[in-house]
């Protein structure tokens, strides 16, 4: 045998191997690239869509766009950058979901002159920093907008000076995107669970579905009433209806004076602590929106302190109530125990639910142990006779310590209890009413719909819903119900851990070079030995 060439031929032997295993590694990659799939190998599939979500989204009519105009630089407020993460691994669950029509995810630099300048087009975008949801038939819905305006306050100029990081956090709390909010050091509040899932698969199919057209909710005038458009934080109602535009519901205002029925894109109707009395013309026209054209009203009356009206009980809209199994009496709800009551604030902290809680207004509110943030309240009690087509339902309470006072204005401060005309606590504060379906058909009202009653408008004021995360939940709850969207309610938090490390470019850079000196040590002593062997 001729051994003369043996040491060239093992040599080419080993380039062969090198040479193919370097082509079976490359291939290999390239076929995994096309496979569109992920493991969750995570506790509990944190990072996967939830059964209940993927059940809803097979719902879907049309594809939807998702576009996202935040960008992904570390100048952004640190807030912004762990939205940003976890937005993006929401993102790709959705954009690889098995649903009948895609989800299409968009990331687009606002600023960038290669930027996708078709999809901002086509929905008329015309802002950086937003998230928005869109369909080709119902159009675009923001459901996250951030304002960059560093050092400047956003309510009012003259107020004290605001960073861009505490801007940033209240633009993520008023979107709901986050939840179980934990003060840390230096009194700055940090999430604790990530709640993208539930926000966008709400937002996704509400927009997918195109047979659906746009509804109105309206806000009534002419009785003294908070205007949507006031952004006055006591008394306005403009946070309210940012809250029902970002759901792709308009908002609109009526004079029930004026007009002989309610408009056809009436979805609701919102009265909301009014001062005046209301006339029979327009109970009459209330009612038949409830009874005939499954109409939903949300009324929140506060206690009167005038005596010049008292001869019509609840401002003329007790008649209305009792058809409907509800009472609100003329009383003021008073409680001693200092830790319901804000002194600074003057807010009264509402954290009593009706048992069970079983209705899907407050079910989520009480799971997460949200408080409700009120100011005066009065009571609004249910009061079911036995033959009653209606099914009312009390859902929110004072404390067991507090009572309502009858005749308010005439007590002394503090009140002494009156066993015989005041009510005990817990005094109801918000209740329900809605058909029975078991005597809906034969009452005649298959097309009736439903009726919300606060006792108190100051819930759902601007100041309230800018500071309570019970308020804000509670005021989506009630958009989502009275927009029939039940499902919604339903939908499991899909709560994901999230952790964050922030580093600076020299210590990114340090950990990079603590990360590659074990490698560059094997790569060293392989050479080493290398050159060793060829000595020897």
């Amino acid at each position: 045998m001729d051994f003369k060439h043996a040491k060239r031929n093992r040599k080419l032997d080993r380039w062969v191997v090198v040479s193919l295993l370097f082509t079976f590694s490359m291939g290999l990659n390239f076929l995994i690239s096309q496979i569109n799939s992920q493991i969750d190998l995570s506790p509990d599939k944190k990072f996967s869509l939830s059964r209940e979500s993927l059940a809803l989204l097979n719902r879907m009519e049309q594809p939807v766009d998702l576009i996202v105009t935040l960008p992904e630089n570390s100048n952004m407020p640190k807030i912004i950058q762990r939205f940003m993460h976890d937005l993006a691994l929401l993102m790709d669950s959705l954009e690889r979901a098995d649903t009948p029509h895609p989800i299409r995810i968009h990331r687009v630099d606002f600023f960038s002159p290669r930027k996708k300048a078709d999809v901002l087009d086509k929905y008329k975008i015309t802002q950086p920093n937003l998230v928005v949801v869109a369909s080709e038939q119902n159009g675009p819905q923001v459901i996250f907008r951030y304002k960059d305006e560093q050092g400047v306050n956003p309510y009012d100029a003259s107020q004290a000076f605001r960073s861009a990081e505490s801007i940033a956090r209240q633009a993520i709390w008023e979107a709901g995107f986050y939840s179980d909010w934990k003060e840390v050091g230096n009194g700055i509040l940090e999430p604790g669970m990530f709640r993208g899932e539930e926000t966008l698969v709400r937002s996704i199919l509400d927009l997918s579905i195109p047979s659906r057209k746009r509804k109105t909710i309206y806000f009534t005038r002419g009785h003294g009433e908070s205007s949507p458009e006031d952004i006055d934080p006591t008394n306005g109602n403009s946070v309210l209806r940012g809250l029902i535009e970002d759901r792709n519901i308009g908002v609109s205002s009526v004079d029930l004076g004026t007009i002989d029925r309610m408009p056809n894109d009436a979805l609701g109707l919102v009265i909301s602590g009014p001062k005046g009395v209301f006339q029979d013309k327009e109970i009459a026209l209330i009612r038949n929106f409830l009874n005939q054209e499954k109409g939903t009203l949300l009324l929140a009356l506060d206690p009167v302190e005038e005596t010049g009206i008292t001869d019509r009980p609840a401002l003329g809209l007790r008649p209305l109530l009792k058809e409907w199994g509800l009472r609100c009496h003329d009383m003021l709800i008073y409680d001693p125990k200092r830790e319901n009551f804000d002194l600074f604030s003057g807010s009264y902290f509402l954290r009593t639910y009706q048992r069970n809680a079983s209705h899907p207004l407050i079910k989520n509110l009480m799971n997460e142990g949200f408080s409700i943030l009120s100011d005066r309240c009065r009571p609004v009690e249910k009061e079911n006779s036995p033959g009653s087509p209606f099914l009312s339902k009390e859902l929110i309470f004072s404390s067991r310590d507090s009572w309502a006072l009858s005749n308010w204005t005439a007590r002394s401060i503090p009140p002494e209890k009156n066993t015989l005309l005041d009510l005990s606590g817990p005094v109801p504060i918000l209740a329900v009413s809605e058909p029975n379906p078991l005597k809906e058909v034969e009452a005649g009202l298959a097309s009736a719909g439903k009726l919300i009653v606060l006792g108190s408008s100051k819930i759902l004021s601007n100041e309230k819903l800018r500071s309570g995360a019970g308020n804000q939940a509670l005021a989506r709850n009630i958009i989502y119900w009275m927009d029939e969207n039940n499902d919604m309610l339903d939908v499991p938090p899909r709560i994901v851990q999230s952790y964050s490390i922030s580093l600076s470019d020299e210590q990114f850079d340090l950990l990079i070079y603590h990360f590659a000196i074990i490698p560059a040590g094997v790569l060293l002593l392989g050479l080493f030995v290398g050159w060793l062997r060829k000595e020897l």
